[in-house]
């Protein structure tokens, strides 16, 4: 259990220093003594969540265990009122405003230290909500969603019907207000695609109450009204999550997140959008600078880097600092293997106001850029617009989704190089639009073209020949990777006259010949085959 004495390093030399009033991070040192056991996931990940993990081989480590909840009361029974939990990083934030509740439970002997929140300043914000649309560049059946749909060319995954059906969405953001009033929401939640709510700010289920970016950013994936809007990822389901108290400049924001994130990967989402970033502190001695945006100074970076490990594709907003003194991209934007989106306009150009990378140790960023100049967006007044890259994010978030709806057997890191790979400045990445404008009908094509490759040689990839033998059978037999593979010649009852072990090459049609076969008594066979694959039997003759 060394790695949770790891993962929290950074906050050595912070202990007790007031950053926050009231709340604090209190960091356990192991997760000994649990009730859970990993060869025992179901009592804290569903079913989708194991699943995830099994498809990708993702192994099931010591990060998935819940915290200790003995170790949970016992802070709780000395008068600290618990906030969240992180089993990523092994610690409970708490509230208090007794100093001798702190010393108490800084004295409990599985407490490694007690933290004080910094304070923080939510980067979303400067997104301006317009008055109406006056853009003239509109599909009859998309709505006011047309341009930043086609600029992608993303009414193809559409048209193949591909508009996020059976795929999980997690949103974290500060709050959805009146989103299930919001007409072009409305099949979402009279189709009972909410997957569930919480606030993690407020610690009940609520999250209609609070602030409306959270409904914005829904709306650009999840509207549904022909001829009004129609969002990138209509028939997801959606997980919503409050994490951002827009009243507050606290760090706890940040812990809020992380906490969402683990609940988020246990229901088991495919993937998070999340509109949030984080980068100066009011108390100026605890600001980020940009030596941080390194992918592993802030907690909730790291925190991205885990989802993304756990085989979530999490897409977020690079941020609305491009025309400030900060510039640059903000956490969690700066994590590895994740999605960090920008904002063009409707032309595809650089929106003036889009954080820009590189990070700080050299990695492009943003990956690629969306619409977030003059976006449209819904709210519980109507169609309307906004701008800034909490919406760039999501545009692209919905059309990742159906775009991995094609083929679930890529992984994460597999999509969104595809994506990379597909974008307008995939040969010559900057840091205004990193690889650029990602174009979903090519991204598509391919996806098919690939899963018609393998469907194509899965059908043909292995052949026995001639049924009716004297001496010798020949396989054909195609690979796609370099494996060894079995082949058992047996009699009907499956009876074993001899084996075979051969190596096959990866990406080839591999001819094997099967010779010596002269002494077996004619009649019928059969010919096993087992690759790492499949098992294949084939009835063949041998010649009188």
């Amino acid at each position: 259990m060394n790695k949770y004495l790891i993962i929290f390093i950074f906050f050595s030399g912070s202990l007790f220093a007031q950053l926050a009033p009231n709340k604090y991070w209190i960091q356990f040192k192991d997760k000994n003594h649990t009730k859970y056991s990993l060869d025992k996931p179901e009592a804290y990940l569903s079913q989708r969540a194991i699943d995830r993990r099994k498809r990708y081989d993702i192994a099931i480590d010591s990060l998935d265990l819940p915290v200790n909840e003995l170790y949970v009361d016992s802070v709780r029974k000395k008068g600290a009122y618990i906030l969240n939990k992180s089993k990523w990083f092994n610690g409970v934030c708490i509230y208090t405003d007794n100093s001798a509740v702190l010393a108490a439970v800084k004295k409990l002997p599985f407490v490694d230290s007690l933290v004080f929140y910094t304070e923080n300043t939510f980067t979303t914000a400067p997104y301006n909500i317009s008055s109406g649309i006056t853009s003239t560049e509109t599909s009859e059946d998309y709505g006011e969603a047309w341009s930043q749909i086609h600029i992608h060319n993303g009414e193809a995954l559409h048209d193949n019907d591909y508009r996020g059906q059976g795929m999980y969405i997690a949103v974290l953001d500060a709050g959805f207000l009146n989103a299930d009033k919001i007409p072009v929401l409305s099949d979402l939640f009279k189709d009972k695609r909410i997957l569930g709510t919480w606030d993690f700010v407020e610690g009940d289920t609520n999250v209609y109450e609070d602030h409306y970016h959270g409904a914005a950013v829904l709306s650009t994936m999840a509207a549904n009204k022909k001829g009004e809007m129609i969002g990138t990822a209509p028939l997801a389901h959606y997980l919503l999550l409050r994490t951002e108290d827009v009243n507050s400049e606290h760090k706890i924001e940040e812990f809020n997140w992380i906490a969402a994130a683990e609940y988020a990967d246990s229901v088991g989402v495919d993937l998070i959008n999340t509109s949030l970033g984080y980068t100066q502190y009011e108390a100026p001695s605890h600001s980020y600078t940009y030596s941080n945006m390194n992918g592993q100074t802030a907690p909730i970076t790291r925190a991205a880097t885990i989802a993304a490990k756990k085989g979530i594709l999490l897409v977020n907003s690079a941020g609305n600092e491009g025309n400030k003194s900060w510039k640059y991209i903000s956490a969690p934007a700066d994590a590895k293997n994740i999605l960090t989106v920008g904002a063009v306009d409707k032309k595809g150009e650089y929106a003036y106001f889009s954080s820009t990378g590189p990070t700080f140790d050299g990695r492009i960023k943003p990956d690629v850029c969306a619409i977030g100049f003059e976006s449209a967006i819904a709210t519980d007044w109507g169609v309307t617009t906004g701008s800034g890259t909490s919406f760039s994010s999501p545009i692209m978030a919905g059309l990742v989704t159906c775009l991995w709806q094609v083929d679930l057997s890529k992984s994460n890191l597999e999509i969104i190089s595809l994506i990379q790979r597909h974008s307008s400045q995939y040969d010559n990445p900057d840091y205004l639009l990193g690889y650029g404008i990602p174009n979903f009908s090519t991204a598509l094509a391919e996806l098919q073209s690939d899963i018609h490759y393998k469907k194509k040689n899965e059908e043909a990839l292995i052949a026995v020949y001639p049924t009716l033998f004297n001496t010798r059978l020949t396989i054909r037999f195609f690979s796609l990777e370099m494996q060894e593979i079995q082949i058992s010649v047996m009699d009907m009852k499956g009876r074993v006259y001899k084996d075979f072990f051969v190596n096959v090459f990866a990406q080839k049609t591999n001819l094997i010949d099967i010779t010596s076969l002269q002494s077996l008594p004619s009649g019928a066979y059969l010919l096993k085959i087992t690759s790492k694959q499949q098992v294949f039997v084939s009835k063949v003759l041998k010649k009188k």
